[in-house]
């Protein structure tokens, strides 16, 4: 729906850079609440507006004080995709294998924002992540390339918010933000990871330590930790 909003006139029609922020103000209005720019100077303070009427924050800060998500032994860790095989082979350790995945976007973490009021939000991800990279050439170097990422992605409501390519490292530690405008509602945050998948020569087994091939590391994500902040005009 269109709402007028003011401006002073311009020659040749020329756009005001507050034009787009009036009328997204007069809008949010709408759906929301009152803005804050709506209202006359010092019309009210802190000690007249009710807990998160301006400001709301999440974090996967649990009692103790740890801000990783998780409980346990697994605090911070992608554990749906995780193979428990994966540490047979001497430096290696729990993580993911082509075993246990063919594939495709995988949630590492759900999270709901409950009260979410309405309006801007914020939301940040960030932790350790691993890729082997060994056979990012195949096996016998016969097949074209099929180089490693560990991409993410952060979804709100099933809607993508930001979609990162990711790391493409051994070892590397990544951060992952977006930022939109949110209509009312309890809102369900997937935190999402997507390993590339094997190609027609990558190796998946050794013989190396007999007696039974062993699953190779393929990626792992750990350290992670997430923050979602709404502002409420």
């Amino acid at each position: 729906m269109k709402y007028w909003t003011k401006h002073q006139a311009r020659a040749n029609q020329t756009a005001e850079s507050d034009q787009l922020n009036a009328e997204l103000r007069a809008s949010q209005s709408a759906i929301t609440a009152l803005d804050r720019t709506q209202t006359p100077n010092r019309a009210y303070d802190r000690t007249e507006v009710t807990q998160y009427a301006l400001r709301q924050v999440w974090t996967t800060v649990d009692a103790g004080g740890n801000p990783l998500w998780g409980a346990s032994t697994t605090q911070g860790e992608q554990t749906n995709a995780r193979s428990l095989t994966a540490d047979m082979l001497p430096g290696q350790f729990l993580a993911v294998t082509y075993q246990g995945y063919n594939g495709g976007w995988s949630t590492a973490f759900t999270q709901t924002l409950n009260g979410f009021a309405g309006g801007h939000l914020h939301v940040e991800w960030g932790g350790q992540a691993c890729v082997n990279l060994a056979f990012s050439q195949t096996s016998n170097n016969a097949y074209p390339p099929n180089p490693k990422y560990m991409q993410f992605r952060i979804r709100i409501a099933g809607v993508t918010m930001v979609e990162r390519k990711g790391v493409a490292r051994s070892m590397d530690t990544f951060r992952v933000f977006g930022s939109g405008m949110y209509p009312q509602g309890d809102l369900q945050v997937e935190y999402q990871w997507k390993l590339t998948a094997a190609g027609q020569d990558d190796a998946i087994v050794t013989t190396v330590f007999p007696p039974d091939p062993k699953h190779l590391l393929q990626g792992h994500i750990w350290g992670n930790k997430v923050m979602a902040i709404a502002r409420y005009r």
